[in-house]
């Protein structure tokens, strides 16, 4: 029987990650939603990943792969994966990232023409999951710049991602600058969903695409491109860059978004990458226990 449902395609860009690749791509293909295409990039080879994605391909058809001879980074690859994109829908999902089970089915449940793009929230790998969702609420170009709180991920109509695509020449920040100049172009505003559809790795040691150095200069280029939006805002951009790369946020920094939505968050990152960082993870998880504890028992 033919499949009335809108293909939605996911592209996932690897580089030399095969174990990483592995469980995100399987959490993928496992989809509630199974009108899908998964279209792998890896960006250098690795004979690995290609005899994984060789596997794979023989038993489930839905999975399309290229790869790079050599690493030409993560933007080239997601580019390379949208222009082979055939679906009505696409989204994307990191290598060292997994998807839960009702994540595409979640999206198109959710899916709305008055966005321009929707999103979802996470938990982190290695914390205690939070079992309580959250509210769902829009955010508009003004929100973005404040912060990224979309993440690093959305889900949108095919041909709204492939009229921007990621810009190669950011050494970083290429999500969060597509994500700006899609709120910009399509002039709507975008939906975050309380819902928790990922679970993303934030371990410092794992191997990066992006390197701390990279990472710096990308906060410069972004700065660069988008400087207009952030004319008296300086501070907006410098914590959003040390928040990026998991740096240290001073104490002064921390006082300067005092009396914005950002303090709490400041604060928070400013305790947990101290001297306190054991204590400040540990209180999380045994809040987070506690809440789920007394959710399970309602």
């Amino acid at each position: 029987m033919p499949n009335n449902k809108p293909l939605v395609s996911v592209y996932i860009p690897s580089h030399y990650r095969p174990d990483a690749l592995g469980r995100s791509l399987h959490s993928v293909l496992d989809q509630t939603y199974s009108n899908i295409e998964v279209i792998v990039v890896l960006d250098g080879l690795c004979e690995k990943s290609i005899s994984l994605l060789e596997s794979v391909s023989k038993e489930d058809s839905r999975l399309i792969y290229t790869f790079n001879k050599k690493p030409l980074g993560a933007c080239n690859a997601r580019n390379r994966a949208i222009e082979l994109a055939k679906g009505d829908f696409i989204t994307g999902l990191d290598d060292d990232d997994v998807m839960k089970s009702n994540c595409i089915e979640a999206y198109m449940k959710n899916w709305s023409e008055d966005f321009s793009f929707i999103c979802g929230s996470y938990d982190f790998i290695g914390e205690v999951a939070n079992n309580l969702t959250g509210e769902s609420f829009t955010i508009t170009e003004k929100d973005l710049v404040k912060m990224n709180a979309v993440g690093n991920q959305i889900f949108t109509r095919i041909e709204t991602l492939k009229a921007v695509m990621f810009d190669e020449n950011l050494n970083a920040w290429q999500d969060y600058d597509c994500w700006l100049r899609i709120l910009k172009i399509t002039g709507k505003s975008s939906l975050k969903l309380g819902e928790r559809l990922y679970l993303v790795d934030v371990d410092p040691n794992r191997e990066s695409i992006t390197t701390r150095s990279n990472a710096s200069k990308g906060a410069i280029q972004f700065l660069q491109k988008h400087a207009s939006l952030y004319d008296g805002k300086f501070h907006l951009w410098l914590f959003n860059d040390l928040a990026n790369r998991r740096q240290p946020i001073p104490f002064w920094l921390v006082l300067s978004l005092l009396g914005t939505s950002l303090f709490y968050r400041g604060l928070y990152l400013s305790l947990k990458h101290s001297c306190f960082y054991k204590y400040v993870i540990s209180c999380r998880n045994l809040f987070t226990m506690i809440v789920n504890k007394f959710r399970g028992q309602s």
